[in-house]
């Protein structure tokens, strides 16, 4: 009981900060710094709560405005396909580096913690440039043409984007891995396991992994605002029918307290579901 009342609690606090960062635009007045207006903003939010129905948008290719509640829904497909495919991709490929990280020597250990350290420090912007380049590249030199490097209003482009957002957190989980494997291999119950001559892929995929899956979901619920944030930027340079890059092109308030919404109920329902889902004995004194 709780767990819930913290969960609601946490949910309706949260729930009237993004009303509350929805109603910011209204600081703004003709290029001016007017506190007062917050006032009016905020109410003017809390009563859009009640019609959101009436809320439209301008839509480019039909020239027309259009209502927002129904068009969302594919803004939003695209971007949970980008975010959801670049997620599951570099959690792949985190999980096959912190393998081959555990079994390798010294030598290599230093290698790949040095890369990993490196390649984190790298802009999400050099990555983007990187992939088209590559993509321009190889139609240059073959005249394949089956990569788009950028989308359009009526056109949706994903492999590019997907690519590079993958890189973005894939280097970002790999630098935190090393650090917590590290640490891991010293802990008293490994130590003991080795020594009852448990195997090393034993080892690793039954004591060590699963010690580290809570605090590293701990660890990307609480950078998840990077992520989005690299999200945002790759929908609007690679011109992305998603929801971050419509924002970018439809700033108006009640159109912002829609996507807070949309992108936050998402997150907070997930997140209820892998705190019930995760077993106590992997959380230990988290």
């Amino acid at each position: 009981m709780n767990w819930i009342a913290r969960k609601s609690s946490q949910f309706l606090i949260t729930c009237i900060v993004l009303v509350g960062i929805s109603a910011l635009p209204s600081l703004v007045g003709q290029l001016e710094f007017v506190p007062s207006n917050y006032w009016g903003g905020l109410q003017q939010q809390f009563s859009q709560l009640t019609k959101l129905d009436e809320i439209t948008y301008f839509n480019v290719t039909a020239q027309r405005e259009l209502p927002l509640l129904p068009a969302i829904g594919l803004l939003m497909k695209e971007t949970v396909i980008i975010f959801m495919t670049s997620l599951v991709v570099a959690v792949g490929f985190a999980l096959v580096y912190a393998y081959f990280f555990y079994r390798s020597g010294k030598r290599v250990r230093t290698v790949l913690r040095q890369t990993s350290e490196t390649l984190e420090m790298v802009p999400d912007l050099f990555w983007l440039i990187f992939t088209q380049f590559l993509a321009i590249t190889l139609y240059k030199k073959t005249g394949f043409d089956r990569i788009e490097v950028a989308g359009g209003f009526a056109e949706y482009i994903r492999f590019l984007p997907i690519v590079t957002l993958t890189l973005t957190i894939l280097f970002f989980f790999l630098k935190w891995l090393t650090k917590h494997i590290l640490q891991e291999e010293m802990t008293p119950f490994l130590e003991l396991a080795r020594a009852k001559g448990v195997r090393p892929a034993a080892l690793f995929w039954k004591h060590l992994l699963p010690n580290l899956v809570y605090r590293f979901y701990l660890f990307f619920r609480s950078n998840l605002i990077t992520v989005l944030s690299s999200l945002l930027i790759i929908e609007y340079l690679f011109n992305v029918q998603g929801i971050f890059r419509f924002i970018v092109y439809n700033p108006s308030m009640p159109i912002l307290l829609v996507i807070l919404f949309v992108i936050y109920i998402p997150i907070f329902l997930v997140d209820v579901l892998a705190e019930w889902l995760i077993p106590d004995a992997w959380k230990g004194g988290v």
